[in-house]
């Protein structure tokens, strides 16, 4: 049995845990705010706030798709729904969105009220610039976006206003009408909630955001016994030791681009991870599990490959062992997993004296979008500028993430233009891109270049090269 809280209701249920949270709401407590769109996380009309109660005791609150949430994975968890928000008088949000005229056909609006008040319960510097990137998944065919825009900015500026603790920000949003007065109890009710967890089953299938995997076979997983690693404290970290980065496997991407440890040794990577995907899915989605999906374009495998990361690897018997993640992917969608092994951790290098990175993507949109071409450069001069160190990953090019070799010819050479044409070219010529939606394959290769050459001119632009 599963058991939640669905608003301000105590939910029991014997649904199998592969349900998908959309379902759930729709077809079985019959509220029908939450919409039904794209099923692939990529629209935010399904989008709903799932709050996880702490070691601390309270409650954090995170947007999240239903779509592709699957019910197992909020056992013990408040699921609001724009129900949830529903009284008299409106919300702040609500209230704000109707004064900028940000609503149209209201299809999409449940969503963006979900998203913003998120920001509100999750955001630590209520920055405008934050609230829009907490509304990069919620698309709306009819405002043009500046309307919804403008209530953002409303938003922040009347949430400046609020003067609270940290540890009493909830019934500061409360008094503020950002939230509903019964959120104050719900810490209380999920401590007594009954939950009767069961040991997985020896075949089940590890869903580490499960992002990917509802979107590509949700029916199979329907029927499926899943362990979710998202129950797994012991996978939830992010921290330096000595000089590397240590991630647990249950870390979901925008946890892990918030940490304080990224935004110290990594902010480069914070920033472009935006670029990965919507706030929505970030919520959900993990390193491990985009790792693992093994998509020879994905942003996270190609910026990790460039910063020579390693996977900790467990076998079903607890057995520990390393590998690089270059030698990870052994062709298209295949991996140096067997049955039933966990990518428990990712140990990143932090970036020696000397080092310096950077990412380039080319999609056609400049968020939730797969890429056409992307790559990521970790790049090492000396003090007289010379190159001492390359790493140069690039995805789109061929059927795994590729780790561009043979670059130790650079060595020793300054980083000027006839250097960076002869990387530019090197690239061109490992990579072995196919005709596709994206782009023909000459186009792919080009492309590629030109993006090499547009990682050395933004070091140099930011002073970080010669």
């Amino acid at each position: 049995m599963l058991s939640f809280i669905l608003n301000q209701r105590a939910v029991l249920t014997d649904e199998r845990p592969g349900m998908v949270l959309l379902e759930f709401i729709r077809g079985v407590a019959c509220l029908s705010g939450t919409k039904e769109a794209c099923r692939e996380g990529e629209c935010g009309a399904c989008a709903v706030l799932v709050g996880a109660r702490q070691a601390d005791g309270s409650v954090a609150y995170k947007a999240c798709p239903s779509c592709l949430l699957p019910i197992g994975d909020v056992d013990g968890c408040h699921i609001v729904t724009v129900e949830g928000l529903i009284g008299e008088p409106l919300t702040l949000v609500q209230q704000l969105i109707v004064d900028s005229s940000a609503s149209q056909c209201g299809f999409c609006t449940p969503g963006i009220v979900l998203s913003l008040t998120g920001f509100c319960l999750g955001s630590s510097a209520l920055s405008y610039e934050d609230a829009v990137d907490a509304l990069d998944g919620n698309i709306c065919r009819c405002t043009g976006y500046v309307s919804i825009r403008n209530a953002a900015r409303a938003l922040c500026e009347r949430l400046a206003e609020v003067d609270a603790d940290p540890s009493e920000w909830l019934s500061a949003l409360v008094a503020a009408g950002v939230v509903p007065e019964y959120f104050r109890a719900i810490p209380d009710q999920l401590a007594q909630l009954r939950t009767d967890p069961q040991p997985p089953a020896k075949d089940a299938v590890l869903v580490a955001g499960g992002t990917d995997l509802f979107a590509q076979r949700p029916e199979q997983l329907l029927e499926s016994d899943l362990c979710f690693l998202s129950s797994r404290c012991d996978l939830d970290y992010v921290h330096a030791d000595g000089e590397m980065l240590r991630v647990g496997g249950a870390v979901t991407i925008e946890d892990f681009r918030r940490s304080a440890a990224v935004q110290r040794h990594f902010p480069g990577v914070a920033h472009d991870l935006l670029r990965h995907s919507s706030t929505l899915l970030r919520n959900k989605a993990t390193l491990t599990g985009n790792i693992v999906n093994a998509s020879p374009i994905g942003d996270a495998a190609i910026i990790l490959l460039a910063l020579d990361a390693r996977l900790v690897i467990v076998d079903p018997g607890g057995a520990k062992r390393e590998v690089p993640l270059s030698k990870f992917f052994l062709g298209y969608k295949k991996t140096d997993l067997a049955c039933g092994d966990l990518l428990s951790e990712i140990v990143i290098p932090l970036l020696p004296v000397g080092a310096r990175y950077h990412f380039e993507k080319v999609s056609n949109r400049a968020t939730l979008d797969i890429a056409a071409v992307n790559t990521a450069l970790r790049l090492t001069t000396g003090p007289d500028g010379a190159i001492t160190g390359i790493i140069l990953s690039a995805g789109g090019v061929g059927p795994i993430p590729l780790l561009i070799s043979g670059l130790e010819v650079f060595y020793g050479r300054k980083p000027d233009t006839e250097t960076v044409d002869a990387l530019a070219k090197a690239a061109e010529a490992a990579a072995k891109p196919i005709d596709d939606i994206r782009g023909a394959a000459a186009y792919k290769k080009l492309l590629l270049g030109q993006l090499v050459r547009a990682q050395f001119a933004a070091l140099a632009a930011a002073g970080e090269a010669v």
